[in-house]
């Protein structure tokens, strides 16, 4: 694996080790940049762009964060590996300035 700018150059008979180094090392240079641990849960949705995409998803999406995050999180988890909410991060990512962004942030607030 090389990696010059921009550029990934994998082997083309051999990638998925180097291909998982890289997918590592972005998750990590992300995790550092925005302080979420390497221990927590990261819950990640895109909602999209456009009002009608934002709209079509956000209800969907809060429902199934909470049921998961009621399933999976202490106290409300029936499972002893449970581990406390502070333990889990949710990550809407959105492009800046957009229809998309501007309905999620009305949604967010309202809810």
């Amino acid at each position: 694996m090389t990696n010059e700018g921009n550029n990934l150059h994998l082997s083309k008979k051999y990638f998925a080790p180097d291909l998982e180094k890289g997918i590592i090392h972005i998750r990590d240079q992300w995790r550092a940049k925005n302080q979420v641990s390497d221990d927590s849960t990261v819950i990640f949705f895109a909602p999209g762009n456009e009002t009608n995409e934002a709209e079509f998803c956000l209800e969907n999406a809060r429902r199934g964060v909470k049921e998961f995050l009621l399933k999976y999180s202490a106290p409300t988890s029936l499972s002893a590996k449970a581990r406390p909410l502070d333990n889990f991060v949710t990550v809407i990512s959105l492009h800046s300035g957009s229809d998309g962004e501007r309905y999620t942030k009305e949604f967010l607030s309202k809810n």
